[in-house]
């Protein structure tokens, strides 16, 4: 008998985090072209979540397959971007776009081996404000109709960072 999908699925990790960050980005696409606009937008804001997490947590040093939990390695990066003086609500805390965009770029920052040029910097947190603003997990449980500009603005977004992601 086959085994069911949750039982199919591998732990969290950066590698399962940028293979998922494709295939839901392609979800998306498939949603928008049915005119879905909300669930498109859904999947393109864990797109760029989980591309962001996959850059951070690659950045520091993490093996591709570490299994990433969230005692051990989310809950501690977000707190250290409040230490670095990133603002980090506690609603959704795991899932804000815009502050995994800030810490990324900050620590990038600490060391000129890994900074970012400036243009490239400011663009990331643009791409993750751009998201952050129409992208919120919980849509999940939202029945409105997002607006043709607004599926293409967090698109456009996920789609730079799923294209620039190499480079993250």
């Amino acid at each position: 008998m086959p085994r069911r999908l949750l039982d199919r699925c591998n732990p969290d990790s950066i590698r399962e985090y940028r293979a998922a960050a494709r295939q839901r980005f392609d979800d998306a696409l498939a949603m928008a072209g049915q005119g879905r606009r909300t669930g498109a937008i859904y999947l393109w804001g864990y797109t760029a979540e989980m591309i962001l997490k996959a850059a951070y947590f690659s950045l520091v040093g993490l093996a591709e397959t570490h299994v990433l939990t969230w005692k051990a390695d989310l809950r501690p990066a977000i707190e250290r971007g409040r230490t670095l003086g990133i603002a980090w609500p506690a609603q959704g805390e795991g899932h804000n776009v815009r502050a995994w965009a800030e810490l990324l770029v900050s620590v990038r920052a600490l060391s000129p081996a890994t900074t970012y040029a400036a243009p490239f910097a400011s663009e990331v947190q643009r791409q993750a404000q751009r998201i952050q603003q129409l992208w919120r997990e919980t849509l999940r449980y939202r029945k409105n109709y997002a607006y043709g500009y607004e599926m293409r603005q967090v698109r456009e977004a996920a789609e730079w960072l799923l294209v620039n992601s190499p480079g993250l």
